[in-house]
């Protein structure tokens, strides 16, 4: 069991709502206002704020919404269930779905209160809620604010070394078939983390235009290193799907292609390095190969489909692709590595003084 700084943020908020409302406001309030305490813990402070803003404009909606239906049909369930219909098809049409639940709980709360004056009831809950909402933006802003900038580096940092280890393995073939299908699910998981937390960064509220730009200097960096992850993945997959291909290949030949691919991780984790700073920035310059040899490199894969594919059509043209997607893995990864060490060199470069969340090998661990 795991009980995060999130998840002591929505207790704090709720017990903190809970006294607030009961100190406002009459005593025996504080239902709706922990209720949306604990609907509004979000994982960004951005988010946060846009929840705070939505809850309260949907609540008023539903809140005028309830007192209308009431003052016109009065209060039966019938009228609870087309009143939430109603509330429900006005927030969609606004774009405002997120915060449904939340409002329908307000507008039953509401219609169900056994009191004659509507108006007063109806305001005070929505104030009630009003104050949960707000309430648990304030803890989620200053108490513990969420910072992804280190999960973020550990995910990627440890995925990729994970990745080129698994591929330097598979380049040798030393790795077993269904362990490797394990593997890449795990991989392909650790990119969809990647994903998640980067989506967050970009939600980081930010104050200063000058924080905002620095950010997203750093978000372009993050995504090519994300990307050249992603196709390292993507080769190994090829490798992987098409080992039988693979390994059939000509002594020399896979000699060559595996000291080529061996190149490219080794460059790759020496972009990593200099990105945090310990390696020299214009370094990493031997990833590209002169043309007379890269000319002959690529035509002795296509020379190799024309030659040892098979007779009939069907198994040239399933040996033939296999032996091309494996060639065109390794040109995507490695286009993207070269992409990768011109962004990195020119962000080093130019902002080399702006602070880097994360340290490579970082001494607490």
């Amino acid at each position: 069991m795991k009980i995060g700084a999130r998840v002591l943020k929505t207790g704090l908020a709720i017990t903190l709502s809970i006294y607030i409302a009961n100190f406002i406001l009459p005593t025996g309030y504080g239902t709706l206002a922990a209720i949306g305490a604990s609907l509004s813990t979000k994982p960004s402070i951005k988010t946060s704020f846009e929840t705070l803003v939505s809850r309260i404009i949907s609540n008023i909606i539903g809140g005028i919404i309830a007192v209308a239906m009431m003052y016109a049909l009065n209060t039966s369930p019938i009228t609870i269930g087309i009143t939430c219909v109603v509330t429900i098809a006005v927030l969609n049409a606004l774009n405002m779905s997120n915060v449904i639940p939340l409002s329908v709980v307000n507008i039953t709360v509401i219609m169900l209160g056994k009191t004659e004056n509507y108006y007063s009831y109806a305001l005070i809950r929505i104030l009630e809620t009003t104050i949960g909402v707000v309430v648990a933006f304030i803890v989620n802003w200053l108490i513990f604010p969420p910072k992804y900038d280190r999960t973020f580096f550990s995910v990627l940092e440890s995925t990729t070394l994970e990745v080129l280890m698994l591929l330097r393995a598979a380049l040798r073939k030393n790795t077993e078939f269904s362990t490797l299908n394990t593997d890449l699910q795990w991989a392909r998981a650790r990119i969809d983390k990647f994903k998640e937390l980067f989506q967050l960064l970009r939600q980081e509220w930010l104050f200063t235009p000058k924080q905002r730009i620095a950010t997203s200097r750093k978000l372009v960096v993050y995504r090519e290193m994300g990307r050249a992850t992603s196709l390292a993945i993507e080769l190994l997959d090829a490798l992987h799907r098409n080992s039988q291909v693979y390994n059939d290949f000509p002594l020399e030949m896979r000699s060559r292609f595996r000291r080529r691919i061996e190149t490219l991780m080794s460059a790759h984790e020496q972009i990593l390095l200099k990105f945090y700073g310990k390696v020299g920035i214009d370094e990493v310059n031997y990833m590209s190969m002169k043309l007379e040899h890269r000319d002959e490199y690529i035509q002795m894969f296509f020379d190799h489909v024309r030659t040892d594919t098979g007779i009939d059509t069907e198994s040239f043209i399933r040996g033939g692709n296999s032996i091309i997607e494996i060639l065109a893995a390794s040109i995507h990864y490695e286009e993207q590595l070269n992409r990768l060490n011109h962004i990195v060199r020119l962000y080093k470069k130019r902002h080399d003084h702006e602070e880097i969340p994360f340290q490579h090998y970082d001494e607490t661990n």
